[in-house]
């Protein structure tokens, strides 16, 4: 019985507050909004466009009460935060625009924003209630009076009646605009409180009717992705080692390593040849999505210098949006500091397809924005981003280099026998096997060859990746 209870929740829930149906669902960072649930795609779309707030990065309590603020800072962001982007400051007035919001409040600037613009005037004795839960009804007033009160046919909702005088106007606008429908059984239930999976749904319908918003993160413009020109008849096997080279410029050989390699002997590794070692330096848990760093990182990477090779580094991500990308990027920056990283800081993000993976069918629009926020602060802190993957992943749409250019490509590509890659697209790098045999490596390591010339095309201020210039 409880179960029917619930699912008939759900149903009166959708009649409600859907209109324009979600075309696709979506993963969010949230814990509490599983991804087959109707409010799942509204939810995404709300922390996509940072329309609404989780009450923090795993949490968005679905099922809480919509408040008068949050509702006012949605409406705020809509129009692009105009107080911030005018560089005014939240106490710009000595008193607080409400007698109830105090000059601390979170949503200070968008209330005042509210107020300034006509959208919400308050209640009689001067208050605003921000955290008090908002009606159907005063939903409906809010939207009708940031669309400049437009005028609509009667709603033909049955309880029409039940609507207080002064939302009237804005119940049939919101219905005939299809913001805001009715339920099954023709009632607007004006007087309901709405809860906030139902809000995000409501701000979803407004924001892509009348700001033209679409599902996925804004990119910016597409560029004309390199091919790949590299000869073919220049790569060469060593069949003894399996090392592969390339006879024009100044390649060289590689691996890259984490803790699945455990101990490793790095003056052996030296002594074999290889230049340089892409380090892992941590991961994002694929669950709950933790960030961890690689037991093995700092063993690693100091051994690997002491010997004379160069290091980079990479992090295994499984970010959901860019603020959890530059999360991992600003950690991993605390991380490098000890250490001279001359080779590249590689974003590595990879679709896990376990049941409870928290970013299984995530979409290549994410994770594009995701490289993009990641490569952005690790640029600004004067290392060379790059970003990775597969031809798989780039011909699916998992990764689109095309918003991508401005950072070298990390290729993982295992064809038979060591073939030349067939990838259309260029690339600066090239993970050739996941099972080579290294000198101071128990088990099977990762080899990659560098071509070194193609650094130059990327010009950096921070580490010096002189020596990787052609010469």
């Amino acid at each position: 019985m409880k179960k029917s209870k619930a699912l008939a929740a759900g149903l009166t829930a959708l009649a409600l507050t859907l209109s324009l149906a979600p075309i696709q669902a979506a993963n969010t960072t949230y814990l509490d909004v599983d991804r087959s649930i109707w409010y799942a795609t509204p939810v995404a779309f709300c922390q996509q466009h940072l329309l609404m707030d989780g009450v923090d990065s795993s949490s968005f309590l679905p099922e809480e009460p919509l408040t008068r603020a949050v509702l006012a800072e949605a409406l705020y962001r809509l129009e692009g935060s105009p107080l911030e982007a005018a560089g005014e400051e939240n106490n710009q007035e000595e008193t607080a625009p409400f007698a109830d919001v105090d000059m601390d409040h979170p949503n200070l600037a968008a209330i005042r924003w509210a107020r300034d613009s006509g959208v919400v005037s308050g209640y009689e004795d001067g208050t605003f209630r921000p955290d008090a839960p908002i009606t159907r009804e005063e939903i409906a007033v809010l939207l009708w009076t940031n669309r400049g009160q437009e005028q609509a046919d009667q709603a033909p909702c049955t309880d029409r009646d039940a609507v207080s005088q002064w939302a009237v106007p804005a119940v049939d606008w919101a219905y005939g605009a299809k913001m805001m429908s009715g339920n099954t059984d023709g009632t607007f239930l004006p007087r309901n409180n709405t809860t906030r999976a139902e809000g995000a749904t409501i701000v979803m319908n407004y924001a892509r009717e009348f700001y033209g918003m679409t599902y996925g993160y804004p990119l910016p413009a597409p560029r004309t992705v390199r091919s790949n020109t590299y000869n073919n008849d220049l790569y060469s096997l060593d069949e003894e080692t399996g090392y592969l080279s390339y006879l024009s410029g100044s390649s060289t050989r590689g691996i890259d390593v984490s803790a699945h390699q455990k101990e490793i002997d790095w003056q052996r590794v030296a002594a074999t040849g290889m230049r340089f070692a892409m380090v892992r330096a941590g991961y994002r848990g694929y669950t709950r999505g933790t960030i961890q760093k690689d037991e093995y990182f700092d063993a690693n990477m100091s051994g690997a210098l002491a010997n004379g090779m160069e290091v980079g580094v990479y992090f295994f991500s499984q970010a959901l949006t860019p603020a959890e990308a530059e999360e991992e990027a600003y950690l991993l920056l605390e991380w490098l500091e000890p250490y001279h990283v001359t080779y590249p800081v590689v974003f590595d993000w990879e679709e896990q397809d376990k049941e409870d993976s928290r970013t299984q069918g995530c979409d290549g629009n994410t994770v594009t924005a995701c490289a993009l926020a990641f490569c952005k602060v690790i640029e600004d802190a004067g290392y060379l981003p790059m970003t990775y993957g597969s031809p798989r992943k780039v011909y699916n749409g998992g990764l689109a280099l095309e918003y991508l250019q401005d950072y070298p490509f990390w290729l993982a590509h295992y064809t038979i026998d060591t073939a030349p890659t067939s990838f259309r697209y260029h690339y600066s790098m090239w993970q050739y096997s996941s099972s080579g045999a290294v000198d101071g490596i128990e088990g099977r390591v990762d080899l990659n060859i560098c071509l070194s010339p193609d650094w130059s095309r990327w010009d950096y201020t921070g580490p010096d990746y002189s020596w990787l210039m052609p010469r």
